[in-house]
């Protein structure tokens, strides 16, 4: 699941994963993404921008665990003192924008070591 509300990074971002065989849930409305945690949706991993309007990433990721989420999380972040900051709140990694591809997919196939080809994992 990657959660963003910059659409045209989101879109661009979720496209690429699919490229690379990932199946993929977006969402550009943070309160969205944790009613669907609420309502049984179970992402193998979950990438959050931490500046989103309504709920940071931090927020969402609590209420994403308060829900029953257990998949790793990746705070995805322009501001680089964030990463730091980032386990204290629960993630599992940061990764700061801009990033580049390969860089993502490395990280997404080290948190899921059962997506190693394509067609396996969802983000």
């Amino acid at each position: 699941m990657i959660v963003d509300d910059e659409l045209d990074l989101l879109e661009s971002v979720a496209w690429l994963l699919e490229t690379e065989g990932f199946r993929v849930s977006t969402h550009d409305d943070p309160r969205q993404a944790v009613a669907a945690i609420c309502d049984g949706l179970s992402p193998d991993l979950v990438m959050l921008d931490y500046r989103m309007p309504w709920l940071n990433g931090s927020q969402t990721l609590k209420e994403m665990r308060d829900c029953g989420l257990t998949a790793p999380a990746v705070l995805v972040s322009a501001m680089a003192s964030l990463a730091a900051e980032s386990t204290a709140d629960g993630f599992d990694e940061s990764l700061s924008k801009p990033f580049e591809l390969d860089q993502m997919v490395r990280l997404m196939r080290r948190l899921l070591p059962g997506a190693r080809g394509p067609g396996t994992g969802m983000a």
